[in-house]
């Protein structure tokens, strides 16, 4: 089931949630349960236990999913391909993947830190940065086997994030997990560079991956003026068709979906950076009127750009 990226709500995090992972009984972990309690939408962390999983039913996130296997396994099929989880590994899921769980040890125990793209961005100056991280590419990682050293750092980096979601006073806290979650993703990308010796970042794309990295440069170039997805088939001498069937297979994603992506996050940065109206962010980005911009936003995040921009 697919979900508008605004699931990271109240509402639609529970949804999505129960969806992914849940029978009716559900029950939160402490720091989920202050997440949802101070309305913070774009992040959380959650503890899965194997009595709590909903099996046989795939399904896909809206956010990425860092996942650490605590004890136990569990064998799912991570966008069709079957994987089997233990104590000590590790995974990132984007919203690319489907995830279906197929069987869980009764000891099985999984620490999830989720978190949306945009608010990562959000403050910063460049929204692009994170494409430098190969985790958040497309489909993620499916399986990462952890050494004890890495198992202590990762684990160490978790509770930092739990520390800090459960100091509710903080006047910082958003901040203070932003950072954290970046620092995260260092550490992350930097584990699974010394796997490869760098190989994985100076690959050269080939076949569909090639076609894949087109189509993500044009869109970055792009994005700002072009929303067409008959712009980006013209402009690699592909029909419409073929782009979609390529994006769908390699990110699970269609051009359109893409292209929106990209477009709300750089909408809720400009927002955020207390430069621009409504008016003059819906002038940069390309719109013929500031309603056309607040019926999109909205659509997509389920608030008006001006509440978004007054949000702290």
């Amino acid at each position: 089931m697919e979900q508008e990226s605004r699931i990271f709500d109240i509402i639609f995090l529970f949804f999505d949630y129960f969806h992914l992972l849940y029978t009716p009984n559900i029950c939160y972990s402490r720091m989920a349960e202050r997440n949802t309690k101070t309305k913070i939408r774009d992040y959380y962390v959650a503890e899965v236990h194997s009595h709590n999983l909903l099996r046989r039913s795939a399904v896909r996130m809206s956010g990425y999913q860092l996942a650490f296997c605590l004890s136990g396994h569990i064998t799912m099929k991570v966008s069709d391909q079957e994987i089997r989880y233990e104590q000590g590994s590790f995974a990132i899921f984007s919203p690319f993947n489907t995830l279906e769980v197929s069987d869980a040890s009764e000891d099985f125990r999984c620490t999830l830190v989720m978190f949306q793209k945009s608010f990562l961005t959000e403050t910063l100056n460049n929204i692009y940065f994170l494409e430098r991280f190969q985790l958040l590419r497309n489909k993620g990682i499916g399986y990462v086997q952890l050494t004890a050293e890495e198992h202590e750092l990762i684990w160490g980096l978790i509770h930092r994030i739990k520390r800090i979601i459960g100091e509710d006073a903080h006047a910082f806290q958003k901040e203070i997990i932003r950072s954290e979650i970046i620092i995260f993703l260092y550490e992350i990308e930097n584990i699974l560079l010394s796997r490869d010796n760098g190989q994985t970042a100076n690959a050269k794309h080939i076949g569909k991956e090639k076609r894949l990295a087109d189509f993500q440069q044009l869109l970055v170039k792009h994005f700002y003026k072009e929303r067409k997805v008959t712009f980006y088939a013209n402009a690699l001498n592909t029909s419409i068709a073929q782009l979609s069937k390529l994006l769908t297979d390699t990110t699970g994603r269609t051009a359109k979906e893409h292209i929106d992506e990209l477009r709300l996050m750089q909408a809720k940065h400009l927002l955020k950076a207390g430069k621009y109206n409504v008016s003059e962010v819906a002038s940069l980005l390309y719109y013929d009127n500031i309603e056309e911009f607040s019926r999109f936003f909205k659509k997509k995040t389920g608030t008006s750009p001006l509440r978004y921009a007054k949000e702290k």
